[in-house]
């Protein structure tokens, strides 16, 4: 049995974790991953990661051309299993044609409400975009109507619980691999403390791209609460837009540390530097609906972890980490305290939530689920052909 992988952009940074998944799967059966070129390539981060299947389709963003272009990109799919990744006209609706069209079974793989920006938007602008996307099928106007398709799915894997009740199905983490993700030595991180100018500093650490609904500034808020010297802010990414904003309010730039946009391969090593990591989630509809592999590298890291009461963070985080309401720099300020004035205490928490995460969140463990749902398909399809 082979199992074919159905991004939306093959140019579109979702292909990271696809290939992660593809990799997982890969020990098992033949695994292709495959998905529309407009024109940029292979997303440069993951050029060369994987042997991706990747097939010319410039116009399929715009009717009628997608109409062809798309069965284009259904022909180039070889999987006897066909997972669509993400709720987009170009991946869901594909994937069920080659379902109608030569029996393949189709699993729709959503890691976030790719829906819930258009829901969120007040109703005139709602219909504004509408009007201005009916050619434009892989706009956002046209996500509802994709989701209507997903029950026509044989199977969904969900990201969190939030996905899960409102689209069914089974709920899959993201795993981390535990052995890459893991505590670097106490000399090591001294060294990197010194080359980074954060020697003799306590260190909160974000890894990532910051974006609005990560409430990355409530953060500083805390901080700045807690007016201590000793502790920096420190973003290991992208100075995007928003980590220009936050450097431009002047009551935190004494707190802030940006260290920009590192090797993959070495972010444990700047993770090793935080005596503290806090993912608090803003209650937005999008942030409900995500799990973030944050959570599970921090996790690994052994690191003490403080989340907000957003998506499954309670439930990842419950007997190994805090967790706060959303929105509270007041109550994130107390626990952040609690947490940097009692090392030993947050040690612990750190060396509980490692355990976990090998348990629970490990990449062995996103294999044995998935290797176990794609043996449920095997089996179906050899009684059909004994039957």
């Amino acid at each position: 049995m082979k199992i074919s992988f159905l991004v939306p952009d093959i140019y579109c940074p979702v292909l990271g974790p696809v290939t992660v998944l593809a990799r997982t799967l890969q020990r098992h059966y033949p695994v292709q991953v495959a998905g529309p070129d407009f024109g940029h390539g292979v997303c440069p981060m993951y050029r060369g990661a994987f042997d991706y299947t990747v097939v010319p389709t410039p116009r399929l963003y715009r009717l009628p051309d997608c109409l062809w272009e798309s069965r284009r990109l259904g022909a180039a799919l070889t999987g006897d299993v066909i997972v669509a990744v993400k709720a987009f006209a170009d991946t869901v609706p594909v994937a069920l044609r080659e379902k109608r069209r030569r029996g393949a079974k189709v699993v729709v793989y959503l890691d976030e409400w790719d829906g819930a920006l258009f829901h969120q938007m007040p109703r005139a602008s709602r219909w504004k975009s509408v009007l201005r996307n009916l050619h434009h099928p892989l706009e956002e106007p046209w996500n509802p109507l994709v989701e209507k398709l997903i029950p026509k799915a044989d199977l969904v894997i969900s990201t969190s619980t939030w996905l899960q009740n409102k689209f069914g199905g089974r709920i899959v983490h993201m795993g981390v691999d535990t052995d890459f993700f893991k505590p670097s030595s106490p000399e090591r991180t001294a060294a990197l403390k010194k080359e980074c100018g954060l020697e003799g500093l306590r260190c909160i650490v974000f890894g990532g791209v910051v974006r609005p609904h990560k409430g990355i500034e409530i953060i500083l808020d805390a901080l700045v609460r807690l007016g201590r010297a000793d502790t920096r802010f420190v973003i290991v990414g992208p100075v995007n837009e928003h980590v220009e904003k936050l450097r431009s309010e002047p009551s935190y730039r004494p707190y802030l540390a940006t260290l920009g946009p590192q090797p993959a391969a070495r972010m444990p090593e700047f993770l090793s530097l935080a005596d503290l990591i806090v993912l608090p989630l803003k209650d937005t509809p999008l942030a409900r609906s995500q799990m973030p592999c944050k959570i599970f590298e921090a996790m690994a890291m052994a690191r003490p972890v403080i989340g907000t009461a957003i998506s499954d963070l309670p439930l990842v985080l419950e007997g190994c980490g805090k967790v706060v309401p959303p929105d509270d720099a007041a109550a994130l300020a107390e626990t952040m305290r609690q947490a940097l004035d009692h090392p030993a205490e947050a040690e612990a928490m750190g060396r509980a939530a490692r355990e976990k995460c090998i348990r629970l969140y490990s990449r062995g463990a996103t294999e044995r689920e998935l290797v176990s749902i794609m043996r449920g398909f095997e089996q179906e399809a050899t009684e059909r052909t004994e039957g």
